[in-house]
């Protein structure tokens, strides 16, 4: 997934029906017909069933007040995957336990939708990821159950308010999502604010491999009004870094996932690592894999658990 993340989530005929939730719009404006990355897709009436089939895709759809009925999370994981969506899905389930709502079996084992237990949960709207359809034919099998929505992009891994105006667009909320991001952009905002100079304060996202870093995407920290490092990759096509090459770490603040505390304890005890700017002054954030997934998909509730986490690193920066 987009280069970072250890592992990709995992996981006909109609199924009886559980109570459906209300529809996610009752104003009368359907049919809508959403431009999405496989060309145009038509919703006829308001959504009562909708499958979800990312974290972002159930986090843009509970932040828009829409509870769905399956997303593709296996519950077990979610500690240490995704914590900040334990609550809004116990929440959105009607019996209070997120495994009822929660099935990795609506994924395969690569990441790519199970059609066959996709269609038993009987949905009437499915949010897919555009990595999940990546050709007409991919497209055509999902559309075939229920209308899907993707982003209308190339991209392999969307902006996080192009992926929410696109889920928005089919449940017929597009101005609540706008407000939405308007309200994410300022809190984030209010946080640089309070750091003198923070357009220029630089940044830099990496995991740490055996024989290097990896760049990511930390276009996030932008929204925080800090600029990219020269050398960060936000494309995440770029070489790696070589670990003799440690030094070039060199950005204000430096977020770096070690994958395991015993890569972390290797690196704090590195002479090349303790000797770069963001660690002599407290700037280095150690990011776990729930941290690696929020950035890598980032959606409004994984956004605002971000924040939080990020809020003391970029205030001493101050």
């Amino acid at each position: 997934m987009a280069g970072l993340l250890a592992a990709a989530l995992t996981g006909c005929g109609a199924a009886a029906q559980d109570d459906a939730p209300a529809p996610a719009d009752g104003d009368g404006a359907y049919p809508i017909t959403v431009t999405t990355s496989q060309g145009e897709v038509t919703i006829e009436s308001a959504p009562e069933r909708v499958v979800a089939l990312g974290f972002s895709s159930t986090d843009e759809l509970i932040s828009l007040g829409v509870d769905p009925v399956k997303v593709a999370v296996d519950p077990d994981t979610l500690p240490e995957y995704a914590p900040w969506l334990i609550d809004p899905l116990t929440e959105a389930a009607a019996d209070g336990d997120p495994a009822s709502v929660a099935d990795p079996s609506l994924l395969a084992a690569d990441g790519s939708p199970d059609l066959e237990a996709i269609a038993t949960a009987a949905p009437d709207l499915i949010i897919a990821e555009v990595y999940q359809v990546p050709d007409r034919a991919a497209f055509e099998r999902l559309n075939a159950i229920a209308p899907t929505i993707t982003p209308d992009t190339d991209a392999f891994n969307p902006d996080w308010d192009e992926r929410l105006l696109a889920t928005a667009a089919a449940l017929d909320r597009t101005e609540q999502a706008q407000e939405l991001i308007t309200e994410l952009e300022a809190e984030f905002t209010d946080i640089g604010a309070e750091v003198p100079g923070i357009e220029d304060r630089t940044y830099q996202w990496v995991r740490a491999d055996d024989n290097g870093y990896t760049f990511g995407n930390g276009s996030l920290f932008e929204l925080f009004g800090m600029r990219p490092a020269d050398n960060q990759d936000n494309t995440q096509t770029g070489a790696a870094l070589s670990l003799e090459n440690t030094a070039e770490l060199d950005a204000d603040l430096l977020a770096v996932w070690a994958q395991t505390g015993e890569r972390q304890a290797e690196l704090e005890a590195d002479p090349l690592f303790r000797e770069l700017p963001s660690v002599r002054n407290g700037t280095v954030y150690f990011a776990g894999l729930d941290f690696a997934n929020a950035i890598n998909s980032p959606a409004p509730i994984s956004l605002r658990w971000l924040r939080d986490e990020l809020a003391p690193v970029v205030g001493s920066l101050a």
